[in-house]
């Protein structure tokens, strides 16, 4: 049995696919052939130039951000790294106060994210829209994730969002962050 590992970062929901696509270019150059070690305590020196592009910098910018947490495969208490809610807390269906007070507790529940997940664990893509998803809590809120397994490794790469979020540009985005967690870990 292999350490199991479930990420969830938020990402801006309008990303261009040349930006991921910039992105993953950057983070394979600059990342791969280091260990885990060497990433985590030069992940902000290696990206910090990387990309001028506002989009391309803005993915990176999570990257940098969230690095220790997303590199650190060291304790089950960093099994869900989070993004900053305040993309979807500026979305119209959270302006009034009780949804803003639901939305802000999910988020800092990080057991009724993973346990959301980890029930996504299958292969490939999932999408869990409103009210199918099993915790409802996320009935207003849409999950679209993809697996990732390298070796022992494995886990979930997923983006929470409204339910009128563009499909499209999520779903492309995921798949391809998964693509590269599970090269980087190879």
């Amino acid at each position: 049995s292999g350490v199991v590992r479930t990420i969830f970062v938020q990402v801006p929901g309008s990303v261009a696919p040349e930006a991921v696509q910039r992105v993953t270019q950057v983070l394979n150059e600059r990342l791969a052939g280091h260990s885990l070690r060497e990433i985590r305590t030069t992940l902000a020196d290696r990206l910090r130039d990387a990309d001028h592009s506002p989009a391309g910098r803005e993915l990176l910018n999570i990257f940098i951000a969230e690095g220790e947490g997303i590199f650190d495969l060291s304790t089950e208490a960093n099994a869900v790294v989070l993004g900053s809610a305040q993309m979807l807390a500026e979305q119209p269906e959270f302006a009034s106060n009780t949804r803003m007070r639901d939305l802000l507790e999910l988020t800092e529940r990080r057991d009724v994210l993973k346990q959301a997940l980890e029930s996504h664990r299958r292969s490939g893509l999932t999408i869990t829209i409103g009210g199918e998803n099993a915790d409802p809590r996320l009935a207003d809120l849409t999950l679209v994730t993809s697996s990732y397994r390298a070796g022992d490794l494995s886990g979930v790469i997923g983006v929470i969002g409204p339910t009128r979020m563009p499909y499209d540009k999520i779903i492309g985005l995921v798949e391809h962050t998964s693509r590269l967690v599970e090269g980087l870990l190879e």
